[in-house]
């Protein structure tokens, strides 16, 4: 960022891993924010759906706490 709190267009563009981690105020990142711009050391990331079919789960289901509690109500004998 140039003295006047915009980032600077000029220089090389550096990637994520080669960037130091910034020290952005609270002030200058809600600032940041507001004007749409990128945060520093931030990765941006690219997540689109896949629109596919969804995947059957491998786990088995885990019971819900009260039939948990319900079933060893259950299974102990009366007295």
């Amino acid at each position: 960022m140039d003295p006047t709190g915009n980032p600077s267009s000029s220089g090389p563009a550096r990637t994520p891993a080669e960037a130091a981690p910034a020290s952005v105020t609270l002030s200058q990142l809600l600032q940041l924010v507001q004007q749409g711009q990128e945060l520093p050391g931030l990765e941006r990331r690219h997540i689109a759906a896949t629109n596919g079919e969804p995947t059957v789960s491998r786990l088995p289901r885990r019971p819900k706490p009260w039939e948990a509690a319900g079933s060893a109500e259950v299974s102990a004998p009366p007295p």
